[in-house]
């Protein structure tokens, strides 16, 4: 993936692995429910989930979106 983001011309050195779990966590919370999110990232109770990783549509930024779009194939 570092490829890809790479060509598109992101900065990888600004990314961490807590982008990469929140990521996770969203995508698999709009697919699947919080549950199934929170259970992924081992969590004890879907509110830590919630607060602290899981990104409600509506504050993504739309550049983001296109470049992990782009990167996944989607």
């Amino acid at each position: 993936m570092r490829g890809g983001l790479v060509e598109l011309g992101v900065d990888v050195d600004e990314y961490t692995t807590h982008i990469y779990r929140r990521t996770a966590a969203t995508l698999i919370e709009r697919a699947a429910g919080i549950t199934l999110a929170s259970r992924l990232l081992g969590h004890a109770n879907e509110q830590t989930t919630r607060n602290s990783y899981v990104v409600t549509a509506d504050i993504v930024d739309p550049v983001t979106a296109e470049i992990l779009d782009e990167v996944l194939g989607e």
